[in-house]
């Protein structure tokens, strides 16, 4: 299981390693939350996009509209996007499709929790106080919750929760559709996440 997750994550951001022009100015509002969809699982996996690894068994997915210069590879660090007071798992890198597939701990409420793109870094070395630090400069540069509108929007595109047996599963069958529809430059990916895993 560590290793879809591991692969996953390499697979999405591995064009890192390729020369970009100058990072975007943060912290940076996304466009717009298009689909918001809550998850249960029952096999938790490992998050590891904080300096304390968690186990999660409950999450959010959501897909996001964002300026693309935001998500474009870098070599170095590169600007971590942010759902509340956490750092969210990109789960695809988005910058041809200006769309960005994330996934975050536990529920979320769109109409408090900002997101948003803040200092470039990288998400795993991120704490409580930093996140806090962050969230501070997000606000004082004016970036607001969804509307309650906005939000209904987004959850009402996403749908009910989705009960599965753990991540890998919810890759396969959720997230690779998502991919396809709002990101099909990267198609790879789903393709990645629907092959046979070893050992099952």
């Amino acid at each position: 299981m560590k290793g879809i997750i591991f692969s996953a994550c390499v697979v999405a951001l591995a064009s890192s390693l390729l020369a970009a022009p100058p990072v975007a100015k943060t912290p940076a509002a996304v466009d717009a939350v298009v689909y918001a969809k809550a998850f249960t699982l029952n096999e938790s996996f490992r998050y590891d996009w904080s300096n304390v690894p968690q186990q999660v068994s409950k999450g959010t997915i959501l897909v996001l509209k964002v300026n693309p210069i935001l998500v474009i590879p870098r070599q170095l660090e590169e600007p971590v996007l942010y759902v509340g007071t956490q750092a969210a798992m990109r789960l695809n890198q988005g910058e041809k499709s200006g769309y960005v597939i994330a996934v975050v701990p536990g529920d979320v409420d769109l109409t408090k929790d900002l997101v948003w793109f803040g200092t470039p870094g990288l998400p795993g070395r991120t704490d409580a106080a930093h996140i806090q630090n962050e969230l501070q400069k997000a606000e004082k540069a004016g970036i607001k919750p969804l509307t309650a509108a906005q939000a209904k929007a987004a959850t009402d595109t996403g749908g009910a929760r989705a009960n599965m047996q753990d991540m890998s599963v919810l890759l396969r069958d959720l997230i690779a559709n998502l991919v396809e529809q709002y990101s099909p430059q990267e198609n790879y990916l789903a393709e990645s996440w629907r092959l046979p895993v070893v050992g099952q």
